[in-house]
């Protein structure tokens, strides 16, 4: 079979890959074709750090939560060093306010996740190729357990139903053969819910992530340049930024001025 992936030095694809090449086909190829920024928000920040004092109260069941809060102070320390080095534009004030909800976020999602029987690994990497693509699929498990795997979504918005996600669990039951749990931790000034749901119609999110990569094989066989790919593509990008789900960086317009506007 022929990899026209390895032109374009693309070793897997992700299920954070196949989601992006869904929303915004010209975005992947510029990032193909090596533009990239750093991607920083108080919400992910946020959602990185709850997820890292779970991980860390989960494999030490038997730690006091406030050491778990303590690693995830210093973790907010260190990442706000790291961005003050980048110069990148960002919310602290936004950020400071979430950081405030950790305490009380983690107190109450930790007691909840060590009851969960089964607990065996977290950031599990894991890896299923398609017969009909040259290059696997490849991704980590936020936690896995015996018999399932979850994932950790942190939300300031009532959780509703996700296709990106749905791509995401419905791979690592692929990729598993367990079943795959979306935990939303939603989280505002006011409260703070662990909402669980079982990913249904698994199958059908498992086409779909085919579907969407043997797409992305076909635009990369247009040719071994980018350059013309991205011609042939006839994609035409969006780098407004009046759509607050779907921001550009700088370098990432750059990428899309050289690829489809020059």
């Amino acid at each position: 079979m022929k990899n026209v992936f390895e032109h374009h030095g693309v070793e897997y694809l992700s299920p954070s890959s196949i989601n992006k090449f869904r929303d915004d086909p010209a975005k992947w190829l510029v990032n193909i074709a090596g533009y990239r920024d750093k991607a920083y928000s108080p919400a992910m920040t946020f959602g990185n750090i709850v997820e890292l004092g779970i991980t860390h109260a989960c494999m030490r069941p038997d730690s006091d939560i406030e050491e778990a809060i303590q690693l995830c102070m210093d973790r907010y320390a260190l990442t706000h060093k790291e961005i003050m080095e980048d110069k990148v534009d960002y919310d602290f004030d936004k950020c400071f306010e979430k950081q405030m909800l950790l305490p009380n976020t983690l107190k109450k999602v930790i007691p909840l996740y060590r009851q969960i029987e089964g607990f065996e690994e977290a950031q599990v990497k894991v890896e299923y190729k398609f017969p009909e693509m040259p290059i696997p699929i490849r991704g980590y498990v936020d936690m896995m357990y015996e018999s399932q795997v979850r994932d950790i979504k942190t939300t300031g918005r009532q959780p509703k139903n996700n296709g990106n996600y749905n791509r995401q669990l419905g791979f690592y039951c692929l990729a598993t053969k367990k079943k795959p749990i979306l935990d939303y931790i939603y989280v505002t000034k006011y409260k703070q819910e662990f909402i669980t749901v079982e990913v249904q119609d698994i199958q059908s999110h498992i086409d779909d992530l085919k579907r969407i990569a043997l797409k992305m094989m076909r635009i990369l066989s247009f040719s071994s340049d980018i350059n013309e790919v991205a011609h042939m593509s006839c994609l035409e990008p969006d780098t407004s930024n009046e759509n607050f789900m779907r921001q550009w960086g700088p370098q990432e317009i750059k990428g899309a001025h050289v690829l489809f506007k020059e």
